[in-house]
């Protein structure tokens, strides 16, 4: 089942960010996938990693994408070594319908305490 985008529906990584119309602090970046700072973090640290093909979510991958996934949990393992998760705690997660903030699969790396709400 694909799960798309309505009418309208801004996707902030297609949009502006993989078209290079938002500046982002990277992390990584291959032809597949992009980590980079979040612009406007929710925590003491806060990552963003994305593919970069449009996908809406998780609910839409399918067999051709497992490298691509595995990239992304690469990607995810290598910034996770950069934080001291046993000390500040750390969280890989993504979210689904009105919890997702964008129509494109994308996944917070986050550690530390909340900064905003």
């Amino acid at each position: 089942m694909r799960h798309m985008a309505k009418p309208g529906d801004y996707d902030i990584y297609c949009d502006k960010i993989l078209k290079g119309k938002m500046k982002v602090e990277k992390i990584y970046e291959s032809d597949n996938v992009l980590a980079f700072y979040h612009t406007n973090p929710l925590f003491e640290f806060h990552a963003v990693i994305i593919p970069k093909e449009h996908i809406h979510d998780m609910r839409d991958l399918e067999d051709k994408h497992k490298e691509l996934m595995w990239e992304i949990v690469k990607v995810a393992q290598d910034i996770l070594e950069t934080i001291d998760v046993e000390r500040i705690g750390a969280q890989f997660r993504t979210g689904f319908g009105k919890s997702q903030s964008t129509p494109h699969l994308h996944f917070h790396v986050i550690g530390g305490k909340k900064i905003r709400e």
